[in-house]
């Protein structure tokens, strides 16, 4: 089964660049906390179930719903 959220780094050249994927809204979250610790930035999780989307920005803050 693939896992229902993917992960996206925002790129400063335009496209998202696909960082993977997670079973759960709160590992996604988990791995874009670690993420950022290499690569900060403004992240998406993307719900393939239901096509919403979180943006996590660089401070933290989260936007939207999955």
């Amino acid at each position: 089964m693939i896992p229902p959220f993917d992960i996206f780094l925002v790129s400063s050249q335009g496209p998202l660049v696909r960082k993977g994927n997670a079973e759960t809204l709160d590992v996604a979250r988990l791995r874009i906390k670690i993420l950022m610790a290499s690569e900060p930035g403004d992240y998406v999780i993307y719900s393939q179930q239901t096509g919403h989307h979180v943006v996590v920005k660089a401070d933290g803050s989260v936007k939207g719903g999955a």
